[in-house]
């Protein structure tokens, strides 16, 4: 549907594979109303419907003239300029090639448009540390998958195929022989994500059912949960320490589920300084700003088509 040129809301969407986080957000980021939902396993359709049903919610009490549309921030490879879904993993079942942006339009009557998860979330951190157009950020998500981006300049640098930022699909020597979600072996995933924390702590001979529990289990002096979880640490922290070399960034932001374990970040950090080059020592590693960054990532992707010259 038309949109006024005084339109200055926006919906911004994070969609994972656990849950989808919809917020009606102002042009200053404030958030107006939120709803989430866990992410439907009935396949893609049923994500869109969940998605556009998510979007009814929070903006049941507007004018859809004060309506810049909706901004998604979804699992998988998507296609900035049309919002399919070019390639995922299975943590949203029959994920690969929905036509994710104009289903949800489709759906709403409303302008949407989707990037990847991982790459709003960046463009929302960069907006909450209120950095200078010329400064570069490194984002580094682990949680269900470890995942990232880097915004130069201002700017998402997406990447040739839009596809930039699967830093838990580099090869990690933490992680040799361990199967990936991507079907691969031997990626940092294998070892530093979530699940992965699960994994870790059955290969040593402990039972639990998620993460969490296995974090609630080190707390209570478990070895081997605490050994799983330092696994994940090292991981992730070697691969960012690379990262932090190789792209030389002003900033780095870890976020997501995993960071937040008691005791991971202080294993994450001594992991990723002692990589480190000695000239970058200086370089920032800070956690999320907040877990409203991905939509407002996403919802500035409707937002500044609005307010274009």
């Amino acid at each position: 549907m038309p949109h006024s040129t005084d339109a200055r809301l926006a919906v911004g969407v994070d969609l994972g594979g656990t849950k989808i986080d919809a917020r009606l957000l102002d042009a200053s980021g404030d958030v107006l109303a939120h709803a989430r939902s866990a992410t439907p396993a009935a396949g893609g359709q049923a994500v869109v419907a969940e998605i556009a049903a998510l979007v009814a919610t929070v903006t049941e009490d507007r004018d859809p003239a004060e309506l810049a549309g909706v901004g998604i921030g979804a699992a998988g490879i998507i296609e900035p300029a049309t919002g399919d879904v070019l390639d995922a993993t299975d943590a949203i079942a029959d994920w690969k090639g929905v036509h994710l942006a104009a289903g949800v339009a489709e759906l709403t009557g409303l302008y949407v448009r989707a990037i990847n998860d991982v790459h709003a979330h960046a463009l929302g951190e960069s907006v909450l540390a209120g950095l200078p157009r010329s400064a570069s950020l490194l984002l580094i998500a682990v949680g269900t998958g470890v995942g990232g981006a880097l915004i130069r300049d201002g700017d998402l640098v997406a990447g040739a195929h839009g596809a930039a930022g699967h830093f838990g699909h580099i090869a990690s020597p933490h992680a040799i022989g361990l199967p990936c979600s991507c079907g691969g072996r031997g990626h940092a995933e294998a070892s530093g994500s979530g699940p992965a924390i699960l994994e870790s702590y059955r290969r040593l001979g402990g039972s639990a059912s998620d993460a969490i529990d296995v974090s609630a289990r080190a707390a209570e002096g478990d070895e081997r949960a605490r050994a799983a979880i330092d696994l994940s640490a090292t991981t992730v922290g070697s691969i960012v320490g690379g990262l932090v070399n190789g792209l030389d960034p002003d900033l780095v932001v870890v976020s997501g589920s995993v960071a937040r374990i008691p005791g991971w970040w202080q294993k994450f950090e001594a992991a990723a300084r002692q990589e480190t080059l000695p000239l970058l020592t200086s370089v920032a590693l800070r956690p999320s700003a907040g877990d409203s960054a991905a939509c407002i990532g996403a919802a500035n992707l409707v937002l500044e088509k609005e307010n274009a010259p």
